[in-house]
């Protein structure tokens, strides 16, 4: 979790580029549990969001959603989610009607 959480710190700065190396070094990393990778294509989609990005978050909220449903399944909570945060991001842009698909 520490290169997330140095990421982040970079990202409240502003300091985006030096953010995402963060969440990216953490991409490849294994723990015991999922979670970390996710939570690094989590935070490098709200990288890129924030920015206005949005295909590059979009590229990132389907990495999570990918491995999300590979471990835990379609009909999972964590998945869900992912799919919320996919269409809150269409929504940020105006494209109601992806966002309801």
């Amino acid at each position: 979790i520490t290169y997330n959480n140095i990421g982040q710190l970079f990202q409240s700065q502003g300091k985006f580029e030096q953010a995402f190396e963060y969440y990216r070094k953490g991409f490849g990393e294994r723990s015991s549990k999922y979670s970390y990778s996710l939570q690094q294509y989590w935070s490098a989609s709200n990288l890129f969001e924030s920015q206005g990005k949005f295909e590059q978050a979009f590229e990132y909220y389907m990495k999570d959603l990918n491995i999300t449903e590979k471990v835990l399944g379609k009909d999972h909570p964590n998945t869900a989610t992912t799919y919320n945060n996919i269409a809150c991001l269409f929504e940020s842009q105006g494209k109601f009607e992806q966002a309801f698909e």
